[in-house]
């Protein structure tokens, strides 16, 4: 038996992202006998997909980035890594304006396939004229050096590639696909005893997040809407899920504002499925977003969403699930629409997987496509 092509991923690091999560369900979903993955990180610190890379026969190898070098020692280090540790079939860049310098870097070692892939829909909050015009700079070197350009929805693909390509049809839109046997609606009495499991009090409304710790993901605005929700005597439990950077701040704003007893931090969790079982309503506050994975997952699952209206409106899969509001409005206008999407009749089932298989969110169907990105 012939040993299987390999593809390069190159990431900031395998935690439990979405663009990371995304790689990792096509992964478990391919024939590995045919293609395996393999991954530059520049983490030197064990990542939360880490084991499970190499368990499935993935390799991890470590380059410093950009920022922790420069772009002249990045190109030569990587270019030195992919000669050494291929040959590679294809190689597959997710760190959105970098990826131009690592389809550079592959192109210098010989690699054919080059795949520059857009994960966001912004990089900072409020970029000024000189990050635009570093933005462009950035999309010319990926333009130059690579031979297939990927976003993981239209908004995602105009702002790294521009208008231009995408409606010149030069972008593939590969939608980040999802095992829906994962996902399901809990019936009211299997809910209960996820709650039960997850030590969630089981007649509270439990309202769900999950994300990094780090400014995008603004979980300021769950402290505002905690204590708005407290205020009115509502029974709720905040269920915040990851790790980052901010963690401590937002701990700590939480408990000055003696709201710990009604938020729970769970740290990174590895059963993303059965926490969406145990929500009663999910909520993404969030200041900027590509097509956030984790909506699919929360649709998927049949939970309604209250989202920020600065998510992409291509998250909303067309289940009657996805409810946008303002970061300009009240805390208390966002209770309200929390309240009433709890309050909501979930869709059936069978509607929901319909719609998310139509758009393209079968993580199972999608392999045909991955494998044509990589010329096989």
């Amino acid at each position: 038996m012939s040993e299987p092509k390999r593809v390069l991923h190159i990431v900031g690091g395998m935690n439990r992202g979405g663009a990371e999560t995304m790689i990792m369900n096509i992964y478990r979903a391919l024939d590995r006998n045919v293609l395996q993955f393999d991954f530059i990180t520049h983490r030197q610190d064990v990542c939360d997909y880490d084991e499970e890379i190499r368990r499935l026969g993935g390799r991890i190898f470590y380059v410093p980035s950009i920022g922790a070098s420069s772009p002249v020692a990045f190109v030569k280090t990587l270019t030195k890594t992919i000669r050494q540790t291929g040959p590679y079939q294809a190689v597959h860049a997710h760190t959105d304006f970098q990826t131009g310098f690592s389809a550079l870097a592959a192109k210098l070692a010989g690699v054919k396939v080059r795949i520059c892939h857009s994960h966001n829909t912004a990089w900072k909050q409020s970029p000024n004229w000189l990050d635009h015009m570093m933005l462009k700079g950035f999309r010319q070197l990926i333009f130059a050096f690579s031979t297939q350009l990927v976003a993981c929805g239209e908004d995602a693909g105009v702002f790294l590639f521009g208008q231009k390509k995408m409606q010149n049809g030069q972008v593939e839109v590969l939608p980040n696909g999802i095992d829906l046997s994962l996902f399901f609606q809990p019936d009211p009495d299997e809910k209960a005893e996820m709650k039960k499991q997850l030590h969630l009090r089981e007649k509270n409304m439990v309202i769900g997040h999950i994300g990094r710790f780090h400014e995008q993901k603004n979980h300021v605005f769950f402290m505002e809407l905690a204590q708005t929700l407290k205020k009115q005597g509502v029974s709720f439990q905040l269920v915040l899920v990851g790790d980052g950077p901010l963690k401590q701040v937002v701990e700590s704003y939480a408990e000055k504002a003696d709201l710990m007893e009604d938020i729970v931090f769970t740290g990174v969790v590895s059963d993303v499925p059965q926490y969406m079982k145990a929500f009663d309503v999910f909520v993404m506050p969030s200041l900027f977003e590509g097509l956030p994975l984790v909506l699919v997952e929360a649709q998927a699952s049949g939970l309604p969403c209250v989202i920020s209206d600065h998510i992409t409106e291509e998250v909303d899969l067309g289940c009657g699930l996805v409810k946008r509001m303002s970061l300009r409005d009240s805390a208390h206008e966002w209770m309200q629409a929390v309240l009433e999407a709890y309050h909501a009749e979930p869709p059936l089932q069978e509607m929901i997987t319909s719609q998310l298989e139509q758009r393209g969110f079968d993580v199972k169907q999608n392999i045909t496509r991955v494998m044509n990105l990589y010329g096989l």
